[in-house]
């Protein structure tokens, strides 16, 4: 205990050190609220998911962005097509060209009368770049940092430094993802924005997913978006940056046109890959009369207030859990789960080995060590992966394979260097849960979080097959339980290559430098914060 004093003494001792030289925000003072459009049938694609929901029963339409093409596609779609509202969500925003592209169809409606509301987490100095961009692009776009850091300075160090000081304020982050279009239409799901997000990074993105949604669950997600707008939480970004200047909005207006321009143009260099859309005209047309293939269920929505303080399970939507919250259905023969970072606590583990004493399939699509971007949560895994494989839970990890293609269309076709970053579970083939919330302590204990549950047996059959293409050994390591002559346990790894079986006994793809790292952050962070 002594040890442990002293080193946060220390610590906070740096921290004061590197925040003396910083300007520091002053305590913001009180937003204007605002809500929702109130009555969505005010706008065409109001009235028309209006009256689509009314021909099913008033129940949600629903349908599937597998692709990152498709997933920008139909963001930039929806910008094109408001007329009344834009709301967005995020929990990371990247400076890149799809960013760029996005928020110049922000600006274009904007001009067009739209009013634009622009939400985001502050955990990267990238989203304060975003907002700023936003609010000095058109007078009709405010943009708020959610539970923003108090020193102005944005590197690495700095914020480090606050955050030991400030850790139990600093650690509750706005994970939430939503991009709502006049109170009707939304996507909504796991990814945030960025070029590695829409596979436009060759050399690095993530494989995710996203719905289109229409109906009843778009007004849901619109009461919670103005909860979180209007929460103390939330800070215009004039309070942090300042309000821009009359050069600095003339300069973002016009690199915004330029970029809309080029993309009209068709321009097809590198940079403006993001506006190519070979093949996807007809879906676009769909889109735009507000016909898109549509699945309908019933759906329930939930997202975690802004400000209260988690205390447990009840809090978040995790697959362990299903059937024991709100809306809550025991599965019966089978549970399939994606997550990026699958954590599972004792109760978790003690859950899933229950499960699989009844009979249930349980089925985990988590990241490798060679695809994970937090080493940190793969070693929380790591140290389960055991107790999961003696109770007989199937577990794959996601494999990076540059150029790799299926002969199949689907998802997984998209291989790279990549990481997996789909939060999903399928339940029975029948019922689906969709979000932002990875099945982690952190999602469970310190993040905001939102997820759709949908009891569609279609959507679910397809989202089934979606997993099963995952774990199919071309994309996938199966980690299998491997015990010695000598009866010592361990962890062995299966994959395909050249049409041959290959078995590894350590973390496939890996250097000895990565396997040392994940297990000095397994020593260092405390399981509660992966």
């Amino acid at each position: 205990m002594r040890g442990a004093a002293c080193l946060a003494r220390c610590a906070g001792a740096l921290a004061a050190l590197l925040l003396g030289g910083c300007a520091v925000l002053a305590p913001a003072p009180p937003s204007a609220a605002s809500y929702a459009l109130a009555d969505a049938q005010d706008s065409a694609l109001g009235r028309r998911t209006a009256a689509l929901a009314q021909a099913n029963d008033d129940r949600s339409g629903l349908h599937i962005l597998a692709t990152g093409r498709e997933a920008l596609l139909a963001r930039g779609a929806l910008a094109e097509r408001a007329e009344r509202t834009l709301d967005l969500q995020y929990f990371s925003v990247a400076g890149d060209a799809s960013t760029e592209l996005l928020l110049a169809r922000l600006m274009d409606a904007a001009e067009r009368g739209v009013r634009v509301r622009v939400l985001l987490d502050d955990i990267e100095p990238t989203a304060r770049t975003f907002a700023a961009s936003a609010a000095a692009a058109h007078p009709g776009i405010e943009a708020r940092l959610f539970n923003p850091f108090r020193s102005l300075a944005t590197s690495s160090l700095s914020r480090l430094g606050e955050w030991v000081i400030d850790n139990k304020r600093l650690n509750v982050r706005m994970h939430n993802k939503a991009w709502i279009a006049d109170n009707a239409m939304a996507v909504f799901g796991s990814r945030n924005l960025g070029d590695a997000y829409f596979d436009l990074d060759e050399a690095a993105g993530f494989t995710d997913l996203d719905l289109l949604v229409v109906g009843p669950a778009v007004r849901e997600m619109s009461a919670a978006f103005d909860r979180y707008w209007n929460s103390t939480a939330a800070v215009p970004i004039a309070g942090v940056v300042g309000a821009p200047r009359a050069q600095e909005r003339e300069l973002t207006r016009q690199a915004l046109r330029q970029r809309l321009a080029a993309c009209a143009d068709g321009v097809a260099d590198t940079a403006n890959a993001v506006c190519q859309r070979r093949g996807e005209g007809a879906w676009l047309d769909k889109l735009r009369s507000a016909e898109p293939p549509l699945r309908w269920a019933r759906v329930h929505f939930t997202a975690d207030p802004p400000l209260a303080e988690k205390t447990g399970i009840e809090s978040g939507i995790l697959h362990f859990y299903v059937a024991n919250g709100a809306n809550g259905a025991l599965t019966q023969s089978e549970l399939l789960i994606v997550s990026p970072y699958f954590v599972p606590d004792d109760d978790g583990v003690a859950h899933l080995a229950k499960m699989r004493e009844r009979g249930v399939r349980v089925v985990v699509l988590t990241n490798s060590l060679a695809s994970t971007d937090s080493v940190a949560a793969h070693a929380g895994y790591a140290s389960r992966r055991l107790q999961l494989l003696r109770a007989g839970v199937e577990l794959h990890e996601f494999r990076p394979q540059p150029g790799l293609r299926h002969n199949r269309s689907h998802r997984w076709g998209q291989a790279s260097p990549a990481s997996l970053h789909t939060k999903l579970v399928v339940q029975d083939r029948q019922r689906v849960v969709v979000g932002s919330a990875n099945q982690d302590p952190r999602s469970r204990l310190h993040n905001t979080e939102s997820w759709l549950i949908v009891d569609n047996r279609d959507l679910a059959e397809e989202l089934a097959l979606h997993v099963e293409e995952g774990t199919d050994l071309l994309h996938s390591f199966r980690a299998q339980r491997h015990v010695s002559d000598a009866g010592r346990e361990s962890v062995n790894w299966v994959t395909m290559d050249d049409g041959q079986e290959v078995l590894f006994d350590s973390e496939p793809l890996t250097s000895v430098w990565r396997r040392v790292w994940r297990s000095l952050l397994a020593v260092l962070i405390p399981e509660h914060m992966l």
